[in-house]
């Protein structure tokens, strides 16, 4: 007898597996201590999937190209592997593999599916582009770039696709066209609102900032020209490179119309195309060869100071840039003849610019020295601000965007009430945190998807205001208004209009034309649902009848545990298309790797879901999940105990009453005493 409880004792909690398998393409989760690592980590994994390929739901999973392997919290490491059809990718479609400190594969997350469709184009990416024309905005300074031919799941539906980006400065879209039909099968936005020395200066809230990094020296141009070649009659398109080593698409603007029709120029093969193949680039330096994206270097000289700081070469040099109340033709640093930044005449840009430089570098801080994550991209690729942003659009003048295309940020000039967007900590760090997950899990700009992305960049803006600025507040935005009122509240969202239960969800029809017109599917106003849940899991309370324990009492140690988990949520768990459901599940899935001895972690995590809706609430005991502690719970922990069941995280965490680690006699105990009572 001694024995027999000496053996269920020693059962552990990571030894159980949980090989719950959804075919052809809904998601697949495997937890609990699945593999272990031997020798080379990307050998190991792979032998791993191909010892389960029939599970995953395709044979070649093992020899999916290796798209990202990085290290993550403490010792962890995660890989994540692209699938592919005869080398094209397959958009969204992934698995994810998490190993813990231990060096075992912890959890693996898949979505991929069978694909059955020919990978040879019927159409050109020349005559893809062609029906994009319209989608260019009126300005010279717009442009088409191709990015790559991929396979993309519509309704069930595989479709071979060119994935093509308009773009413009405002706005810029990611178009994806039939390889085959030649027509455009969806769109995403790409555009998301919302030897240095020191200096000092005064912010937009008329605070005095000092140890302001910024540069002097001469005309600082180290980007190289961008100039207009001339024709070249044998090829009259041609591509650029980027700082990623991609093409930007553009045609000469020397073609002549010759027997044209107006509004149709002639080829030097004598054949006609539309004028928009003109909307060309200019001249002008820019960052990496960005096209057109033009600086006013000319009143740089020795004895100017510019708001460009090197002061940290491994999270890449931030650029403070003024559109002077204009647009984007005449954009120049923000400088000085001395080291002080402190003039307010809004036109010189001084204010602004000391927002958002310093609001940046407190930004990349955070990102470094809490995630280990360096600058917009991880790796350290340069950060750029444009500061008074003014548009005939007061959408875009009271607001603040990212540009995924361009990977720049760009704030608003204001107006009826608002200061220049760049005037709060938190907006600032939302707009570079939808570059944060532009480079990372992708979410998609629309729907649930998108209400995650725009709630990360809130989440992400709270907690560097909350390290900066004396613990910040549960507010989004409130210094951007002369009024002092936020724009949204994390505490109760539906005082700024925003749901913070799924059944009050505002459901609208995706309607890609025009995108604004309905919010990208609710994605600012939806947001308002995991922003709650952040709130919940940090300071804790009561919501819709659920009770939820905050991680921590101590609400700094709380919002460090939360910031790990959203972190590493966004950046290895999450998929371009996931929604809130399977956000759910890949959140429960990182908490429980970042801490797996901190089951209490996860009962918080699940329980502020389920307070909005989502998901089911832990009740300890209830191994079923049925909402009931009886009998049943316990046969099932006996089977677990004895290995006769192959038991679901959800089921070890609820069936670890006492929080050791390890499923024994002692809970069982504990469910007895749940059910006497």
């Amino acid at each position: 007898m001694r024995a027999i409880l000496f053996l269920l004792l020693s059962t552990s909690l990571f030894g159980i597996q949980n090989n719950t398998i959804y075919e052809n393409g809904q998601l697949t989760f495997s937890s609990g201590n699945l593999h272990e690592i031997r020798d080379d980590v990307e050998t190991s994994v792979r032998g791993y999937l191909s010892d389960i390929k029939t599970k995953l739901g395709h044979e070649a999973a093992h020899e999916f190209p290796l798209l990202k392997q990085v290290n993550g919290f403490g010792e962890s490491e995660h890989l994540v592997f692209q699938q592919t059809e005869n080398d094209i990718p397959v958009f969204g479609k992934t698995i994810r593999v998490h190993i813990n400190q231990k060096g075992l594969i912890s959890s693996l997350s898949s979505n991929v599916r069978s694909i059955n469709i020919s990978t040879i184009p019927s159409f050109s990416k020349m005559d893809a582009m062609s029906i994009l024309k319209d989608e260019l905005p009126f300005s010279k300074k717009s442009y088409l770039k191709y990015k790559e031919l991929l396979i993309y799941v519509k309704n069930d539906s595989p479709h071979l696709i060119y994935s093509i980006e308009s773009i413009s400065f405002e706005q810029s879209r990611n178009n994806l066209v039939d390889a085959h039909t030649n027509e455009i099968v969806d769109l995403f936005p790409l555009t998301f609102d919302e030897g240095p020395t020191t200096g000092s200066g005064v912010n937009l809230l008329d605070e005095p900032v000092d140890l302001l990094h910024i540069y002097e020296g001469e005309a600082f141009t180290p980007f190289g020209n961008i100039a207009t070649p001339n024709l070249v009659c044998e090829e009259f398109c041609f591509d650029y490179g980027d700082c990623d080593g991609q093409n930007y698409w553009g045609c000469t603007i020397t073609a002549s119309q010759g027997d044209c029709l107006d509004g149709e120029l002639e080829d030097c093969n004598g054949d006609c195309f539309s004028e928009w193949y003109m909307q060309f680039p200019g001249v002008g330096n820019g960052f990496c060869n960005d096209p057109w994206f033009e600086i006013d270097d000319s009143q740089l000289s020795t004895g100017m100071y510019n708001m460009v700081d090197e002061s940290h070469p491994e999270l890449g040099t931030i650029y403070t840039l003024n559109s002077y109340g204009g647009f984007y033709e005449d954009l120049s640093y923000v400088n000085s003849t001395t080291t002080n930044f402190e003039l307010v005449n809004i036109t010189n840009s001084h204010q602004s610019g000391v927002s958002a430089h310093d609001y940046q570098r407190k930004t990349l801080d955070y990102f470094w020295d809490y995630h280990n994550y360096a600058g917009i991209n991880g790796t350290g690729k340069r950060t750029i601000s444009v500061v008074n942003y003014f548009s005939t659009s007061s959408i875009s003048q009271r607001n603040a965007f990212y540009n995924a295309a361009l990977d720049i940020l760009t704030y608003g000039y204001g107006g009826n009430g608002y200061r220049p967007f760049c005037a709060a900590q938190d907006i600032v760090t939302h707009e570079f945190s939808h570059g944060f997950t532009a480079h990372t899990s992708g979410l998609i700009y629309r729907n649930q998807a998108g209400a995650m992305n725009e709630s990360i960049s809130d989440v992400m803006g709270y907690f560097v205001e909350a390290v900066y600025q004396d613990g910040g507040d549960w507010t989004e935005g409130e210094d951007v208004r002369y009024s002092g009122e936020g724009g949204r509240s994390f505490i109760h969202p539906p005082s700024h209009q925003q749901p913070d239960h799924i059944n009050h969800y505002y459901f609208v029809d995706y309607n890609p034309n025009p995108l604004w017109s309905n919010d990208f599917g609710g994605v600012h106003t939806n947001s308002g649902i995991p922003n709650k849940i952040m709130y919940l899991v940090i300071q804790g309370d009561e919501h819709y009848d659920i009770i939820v324990e905050p991680f921590e009492d101590d609400i700094v140690q709380s919002r460090i545990v939360a910031g790990n988990i959203w972190f590493a949520w966004n950046s290895f768990y999450l998929d371009k298309e996931d929604d809130f459901d399977i956000g759910r599940e890949k959140m429960l899935q990182a908490c429980y790797d970042l801490y797996p001895n901190r089951l209490d972690y996860y009962q918080t995590v699940s329980n502020a879901w389920a307070s909005t809706g989502i998901g089911s609430p832990i009740l300890s005991g209830d191994v079923n999940d049925d909402q009931v502690v009886n009998i049943q719970d316990i046969i099932i922990m006996i089977n677990i105990i004895m290995g006769n069941w192959d038991a679901t995280d959800t089921q070890l965490i609820l069936g670890d009453i006492n929080s050791d680690g390890i499923i024994d006699i002692l809970d069982i105990v504990g469910v007895v005493n749940i059910i006497m009572n």
